[in-house]
């Protein structure tokens, strides 16, 4: 299904009216693009589909198999000794012992390696909280010397936290659609196989619907097109029919469409994002336009930070609003 481009005008446009316009233009859709965060997390927070998807992304079979996983509150907050707040999207702990992270980035941001890790340390740390609080419980009794003993064991150990990044961009320093990371000396030793950062880059990721033979491939053939499809396939898979229903526009609730237009529309980071490069862009524009006079530096000012835009692989959709609101502050510019 060909989408049309929806371009509010930022020059006229309060951000109230413009994230109504998103939600009009939403109900025109099939389903909720689950790239966008509302979507996503109605998507796959629930316990059948997280199973599924976790099986997928670590290609367990068998007895191997997670059957279990408990979603746990996506805030972690960690004192610093302000207290810091981390959002994730998802949150859970599986029946094999795993403490995993998902999330979906739909727009490349600033440091984006850095973040990642910013935050699974403080994944990390609530974790590591989480786990104490079952063995490291108030004796009710003086401990035996192989009691105190297992505890000297059990005081650093963490249990595996493995962070899995959906990304709808590109990401420079891989090659394929899916990247497992570790940390690692300078021969490729893993200093620990307890931490892990799966990435997938949507960009590189193009089979077909015919070419999907795994539960890893159905959710990210789903993930990238259902914002964009008609007609998903189910894949006689009776975990996803009922996550692709709960995508579906015609019965989604008031909340989660409009929470939906808010995702849609910029966010404040996203906006401090494209300030930071509007503000280099016309810089390096007013360098370059001094002899062709100030207004044709910030119009190149302008162009440039469109053009840095998408070769960090900002979505269209995203471009399309930062250029209607560059052109709004271009009409401004004296003549």
């Amino acid at each position: 299904m060909e989408q049309e481009e929806f371009v509010p005008d930022y020059a006229q446009t309060s951000r109230e009216i413009w994230i109504q316009q998103t939600y009009e233009e939403i109900k025109k859709r099939t389903y909720l693009d689950p790239l966008y965060d509302a979507a996503f997390k109605a998507f796959l927070n629930d316990e059948q589909a997280l199973i599924s998807f976790l099986n997928g992304v670590f290609q367990l079979e068998g007895d191997n198999r997670i059957t279990a996983v408990t979603i746990k509150n996506t805030e972690v907050n960690i004192l610093f000794p302000q207290v810091k707040t981390f959002r994730l999207d998802i949150r859970a702990t599986t029946s094999t012992g795993f403490c995993i992270n998902v999330e979906m980035q739909k727009a490349k941001h600033s440091r984006f390696i850095e973040r990642i890790l910013l935050q699974h340390s403080a994944f990390m740390l609530q974790s590591k909280h989480e786990w104490d609080q079952e063995f490291f419980k108030e004796p009710a009794r003086e401990l035996t010397d192989e009691e105190r003993t297992q505890r000297y064991d059990l005081r650093y150990e963490f249990p595996p936290t493995f962070a899995i990044w959906i990304c709808d961009f590109h990401l420079e320093k891989q090659s394929g659609y899916r990247g497992t990371w570790a940390i690692r000396n300078e021969q490729g030793l893993t200093l620990s196989e307890k931490v892990k950062y799966i990435l997938y880059d949507l960009t590189q990721f193009s089979k077909k619907r015919e070419e999907i033979n795994t539960a890893e491939d159905r959710w990210l053939y789903l993930l990238k097109n259902a914002g964009s499809s008609d007609d998903l396939p189910d894949f006689d898979d009776g975990v996803i029919a009922k996550a692709i229903k709960r995508l579906l526009v015609g019965t989604a609730s008031e909340k989660l469409l409009k929470e939906q237009a808010k995702n849609m529309v910029m966010t404040e980071e996203e906006l401090d994002y494209l300030a930071s490069l509007k503000v280099r862009a016309r810089a390096e524009g007013k360098a370059e336009g001094l002899a062709e006079g100030k207004a044709e530096g910030k119009t190149e000012g302008h162009a440039d930070a469109l053009s840095v835009f998408e070769k960090l692989g900002v979505p269209p959709e995203k471009i399309a609003e930062a250029k209607a609101m560059l052109s709004a502050k271009k009409a401004e510019l004296p003549k």
